[in-house]
């Protein structure tokens, strides 16, 4: 029993301590969370644009080279 004790005050004394250490924490305000998310989406925006023009023109490229080539078997 003395050790469900001393476990039930662990688990108390770690959750004031973790509440203390979330009351120290500077949260950032909205607008730099708005404007954060949106960099980020318009730069994942870019990247989807970018693979996807490099992925097209392999694609193109490969199809060219396929076709311009005689293979006798």
């Amino acid at each position: 029993m003395n050790k469900i004790k001393e476990i039930a005050e662990a688990v108390k004394k770690y959750l004031k301590e973790t509440e203390a250490e979330a009351k120290k924490v500077v949260w950032p305000d909205r607008r730099y969370i708005t404007t954060a998310t949106v960099i980020i989406l318009v730069i994942v925006a870019l990247s989807a644009v970018f693979i996807t023009l490099v992925d097209v023109s392999f694609v193109k490229i490969f199809k060219f080279l396929t076709d311009n080539i005689n293979v006798r078997l």
